[in-house]
């Protein structure tokens, strides 16, 4: 009688397994969070990446970034020479610091402010608002967020790691 219920607990574990290791490959269909690299706070969803094209782009090509395919990246270049990999965003959690400024925008129409993490004060990037805001054809603001200053909350969970003494 013993060694039946052995076998019986043994198929349960089995199928027990097999159900962990099925619901570990589910999809997030790019909802995955973006988080600030230097504190962890999130500040956005990669559901709110879309594509938004500066004339003033030294490059632009498509990645597959946060659980996403063709998410457009763009190399921007400031006055002062520094570069930037950016992704633009309908929504982010930014604050946003200073005046709008209409100098220097790469986005024509647009004014610009620096976005910072509103947990630790991280630059993550631009917030653009655009200066016609009776234009029913754009988006009234975005984010230009510096991809160096984000991270994916899938690549994070990769990163930590079972000490040796709990493995199996």
């Amino acid at each position: 009688m013993l060694i039946i219920y052995f076998f019986i607990l043994l198929s349960c574990a089995s199928q027990i397994s097999t159900s962990i290791d099925n619901y570990n490959k589910v999809e997030r269909h790019g909802q995955e969070l973006l988080l600030c690299r230097k504190c962890g706070a999130d500040v956005a969803d990669s559901h709110y990446i879309f594509s938004k094209i500066s004339p003033g782009s030294r490059n632009t090509e498509k990645q597959n970034l946060f659980g996403r395919h063709n998410i457009t990246v763009q190399t921007l270049v400031n006055p002062f020479g520094v570069k930037f990999e950016i992704i633009t965003m309908e929504k982010a959690r930014c604050q946003n610091i200073g005046p709008n400024q209409g100098a220097d925008s790469w986005f024509p129409g647009y004014t610009w402010r620096i976005c910072t993490c509103p947990h630790c004060g991280q630059h993550l990037g631009w917030t653009f608002e655009r200066n016609d805001k009776d234009s029913p054809h754009d988006h009234a603001y975005f984010h230009g967020i510096i991809l160096s200053n984000i991270l994916g909350e899938n690549f994070t969970d990769s990163l930590i790691m079972m000490p040796k003494m709990y493995r199996m």
